[in-house]
């Protein structure tokens, strides 16, 4: 017995093996960057970006999307391209955003170059409805766009087109930056672009990179290496951090961006958001600024904005002084340390192990007889259903508390981090939708026990069987939409030890059924949309995610469905009454 158990151990520890090899000859090294622009005609500076700055914030505090001085900021800002020599326009429209209509207005101003094919630089000039000034967030982006823009106009007309974009409802969900993409022409024609957001204050040590999509996709590698080695040549810039392989693995697995460069990944432009890095020790001090009537020009510094808008400018004399540019494709993870990038079919067969296991899980679970198999899982579906119908109702319930004014409506996301609805739940909607579930589930119960008969009684093993096929069609799906995503079925992988047992040791399979729900939780507590620092309450802002349709329905319709499958595994059968003849 222990010799058997010595082989089988020194085969897994093999098999464990070939994958971290297979994993490591998966990794490719990148190519080296070649920089062709002169560092010498860097003119950024941080002086004058302080005095726009301060210009700015000071004429038009309260500036939040709908408010009168947002709409003035977005005038002047006009005029300010405009006596550049740029070819503006005020792009005008409409959402509803905590069940009111707002109106909001896009900068779109640009310099045109020798080739229609365009640079996008972006930065907003709405504010967090929480903030009086909003220096930080986002008036020093603004001030780095108005430089940025009287440096190229100066220069005359460039290689590609320039297209500097103020954007409005950046904090309800990057709606300016949607809004320019999803009525844009022809969005392959842009060549790159990137955003810039929080780019002052003086606890920033570095910039770094965000790479996150709005909802899908990642941005591209090339872009990243390239701004650091366009810095890395000014000699006298921070190099601009790409994220870590753990935070890329995050990042893709849940792809709700916060900034502008979101909607321009999710269409597939090369794109990155840049973005003050916060020194280690002053954390609770950003939060503190962040956000709130303290993010005043106090905590600006004219060194972070040299630092924040010449970093930028070197990364567009580099774009505007290159031929070609590199076309990627797929998710991938690139290893900093090591030069190197997993991608393409070494990283799918990853995702697509993680997927095997359900369905292999699936199978061998309750015997193995194809016929007794596929029986049993005509009635497991029955028993599913039961509980996964009601789970879906809730979702559509919450879009009934939005119809009738219990829940608030928004275009995208629901509300921002520090607004109050995120921290104050509406209790009538939360009773509504807890007597709503209790008697969907009721229902579904009842549903199952007229369907089912006597003699169709489930055991455990073919119970788990069908939960585990249920949770790889789940797997398969999300795999299609977004591989990353595959990152919340990992500590799923905890239902394939659920062993249907009784008495006191079911209190096992409960303990590995909630083992992959609080790691879930845990992954979309820590990094999800936002940091939350308001306890379980994240819940009531779950339910907003899904009454605002943030998540979609599909996309609902897998999550309840794997919920419902992991449940269906610990909730037995109900008792199926006998026909009578």
């Amino acid at each position: 017995m222990a010799e058997k158990s010595g082989m089988k151990a020194r085969k897994m520890g093999l098999l464990a093996w070939m994958v971290v090899v297979s994993w490591l000859a998966g990794c490719s090294p990148e190519s080296q960057v070649h920089i062709h622009y002169d560092p010498a005609s860097l003119r950024f500076s941080g002086e004058a970006a302080l005095a726009k700055e301060a210009e700015f914030v000071m004429q038009f505090p309260y500036r939040h999307s709908g408010e009168p001085n947002n709409r003035l900021a977005a005038e002047w800002l006009y005029e300010q391209f405009s006596a550049l020599g740029l070819s503006c326009k005020l792009d005008e429209w409409e959402v509803v955003n905590y069940s009111k209509p707002v109106k909001l207005q896009n900068v779109v101003c640009v310099l045109a170059g020798e080739s229609e094919r365009e640079i996008l630089v972006s930065a907003h000039h709405d504010q967090s409805p929480d903030t009086i000034y909003g220096a930080d967030n986002d008036g020093s982006g603004i001030a780095i766009l108005l430089q940025l823009a009287e440096i190229f106009a100066s220069e005359g007309k460039p290689r590609y087109t320039l297209v500097f974009l103020s954007t409005d409802g950046e904090e309800y969900g990057m709606l300016g930056a949607r809004q320019y993409i999803e009525t844009h022409p022809d969005t392959e024609n842009i060549i790159a672009g990137f955003s810039m957001d929080n780019m002052g204050k003086t606890i920033y040590d570095n910039m770094e990179m965000a790479a996150i999509g709005q909802f899908r996709n990642f941005g591209s590698l090339w872009l990243q290496r390239l701004a650091q080695e366009a810095a890395r040549a000014a000699g006298d810039l921070w190099v601009p951090a790409i994220r870590s392989p753990l935070d890329q693995v995050l990042n893709q697995a849940v792809p709700v961006s916060l900034m502008d460069q979101g909607p321009m990944i999710a269409a597939g432009v090369p794109a990155l958001g840049f973005t003050g890095l916060v020194a280690k020790g002053y954390s609770e001090a950003h939060w503190e600024t962040y956000h709130s009537p303290l993010d005043t020009l106090d905590t600006q510094s004219t060194e972070v904005l040299y630092q924040g808008g010449r970093i930028p400018e070197a990364l567009l004399r580099e774009l505007l002084s290159r031929d070609e540019f590199p076309e990627e494709r797929g998710p991938y993870l690139y290893l900093q340390g090591r030069g190197e990038t997993l991608r393409g079919l070494p990283l799918w067969l990853i995702f697509i192990g993680i997927v095997s296991l359900f369905f292999i899980g699936a199978y061998f679970k309750g015997g193995v007889n194809p016929k007794e198999k596929l029986g049993a899982w005509r009635v497991g579906l029955i028993h599913w259903l039961s509980i996964w119908l009601p789970l879906l109702g809730g979702v559509l319930l919450t879009y009934g508390l939005v119809a009738v004014g219990l829940m608030d409506e928004y275009h995208l996301y629901p509300a921002t981090a520090r607004d109050e609805p995120i921290y104050e739940p509406r209790w009538p909607a939360v009773i509504v939708f807890v007597v709503g579930m209790a008697v969907f589930l009721y229902a579904g119960r009842r549903m199952a026990q007229r369907a089912g008969t006597a003699e169709a009684q489930l055991t455990p093993g073919q119970t788990n069987s069908f939960g585990l096929l249920i949770t790889g069609i789940g797997a398969a799906y999300i795999l299609i939409l977004n591989p990353f995503s595959l990152l919340f079925f990992v500590p799923v992988l905890a239902w394939l030890l659920i062993g249907g047992r009784r008495g006191w040791r079911k209190l096992l399979d409960v303990i590995l059924l909630l083992t992959g729900g609080l790691v879930i939780y845990a992954l979309i507590y820590f990094f999800g949309f936002v940091i939350l620092r308001n306890g379980f309450v994240v819940f009531w802002y779950l339910l907003m995610m899904f009454s605002s349709k943030m998540i979609s329905l599909p996309v609902a319709a897998a999550i309840t469905a794997v919920l419902g499958a992991g449940l269906s595994m610990i909730v037995g059968p109900p008792r199926y009454k006998v026909r009578s003849e």
